[in-house]
């Protein structure tokens, strides 16, 4: 990382002293702000042949800007409550269709209040929302108020659990850039991945168990404050994409496959405990567990 985490928390002022100054005046809501986030919520929902505005139970802010722990990162984190049963009994499927219509509008539009992008997500009713800050716009009131409490913080081990997914994306984007096979770039994607899948749920398990100051939470807002999130955002598409181009790789020679790539990796550890020590030490036939099998 460029800077610890601990420098981040500190010097970023990630826990602050009051909300945002550009959406609150103390903790009531900026009316400016307030008004053309429902507007565009309504039109989210209005011409959608599922779903109507009648049926939003409520509009809710959460996440770090209804709360003190904002920073120049944070997304205005706009949730849209349904009941999903209202819309079908297989409450699943409308999950996976509420999260495709979410994503391509996400996708599509680029709206940000004062340098912070609005995101829109759809939430059952009956899901329990872990937040230390909950507001609801519809209603222009408080569900529940957050506290001024800075918290105890493991830096070294927010830091720690941070580092090793950006270790890992390290090793990928090396491999990367020295395959050339589609079944290998294939592996590659696949890997990066489940990553992703395994930092989202990281960040999950963490919010679900102690709140947004978990150590998993903030390992995940590291990650994304310095970009890691991003590069590997990148390195998904990057190795999907070469696994279609196997005619703009013909002419790069250095390009060697996993195996050599693993080899060359493993003979840079050197031999200080290879193989002519082990049968100094042990004779010729090392005993079970020592190189070889039964």
């Amino acid at each position: 990382m460029k800077t610890s985490f601990k420098q981040f928390f500190e010097n970023d002022k990630y826990y602050n002293d009051t909300l945002h100054p550009k959406f609150w005046d103390d903790f009531v809501f900026r009316e400016d702000i307030l008004k053309p986030i429902l507007k565009i919520v309504d039109n989210f929902v209005k011409n959608d042949q599922h779903i109507s505005p009648e049926m939003v139970e409520d509009i809710q802010l959460t996440g770090s800007l209804a709360n003190f722990n904002y920073n120049d990162h944070s997304d205005l984190d706009v949730h849209i409550l349904l009941d999903f049963a209202d819309i079908n009994e297989d409450e699943s499927i409308v999950k996976r269709a509420l999260d495709g219509k979410r994503f391509i509008w996400n996708l599509r539009h680029d709206i940000q209040f004062n340098n912070h992008e609005i995101e829109l997500y759809f939430q059952d009713i009956h899901e329990p929302h872990v937040a230390s800050g909950l507001f609801s716009l519809s209603d222009n009131r408080w569900i529940k108020k957050p506290k001024q409490d800075p918290p105890e913080i493991d830096h070294q081990d927010v830091q720690k659990k941070a580092l090793s997914f950006k270790k890992e994306l390290d090793l990928l984007e090396e491999v990367l850039d020295n395959i050339s096979d589609e079944k290998e770039f294939s592996l590659v994607n696949k890997r990066a991945k489940k990553l992703k899948d395994k930092l989202m749920k990281m960040r999950q398990d963490g919010l679900a168990s102690k709140g947004e100051f978990s150590v998993e939470n903030l390992a995940f807002k590291s990650l994304r404050n310095d970009e890691t999130i991003a590069k590997l955002n990148d390195l998904i598409i990057k190795s999907y994409d070469l696994m279609f181009s196997k005619d703009d790789l013909s002419e790069n020679d250095d390009r060697r496959g996993l195996e050599d790539w693993e080899a060359a990796m493993l003979s840079a550890l050197g031999t200080p405990n290879g193989k002519d020590q082990q049968h100094q030490k042990y004779g010729e036939k090392p005993p079970i567990g020592i190189g070889t099998t039964r």
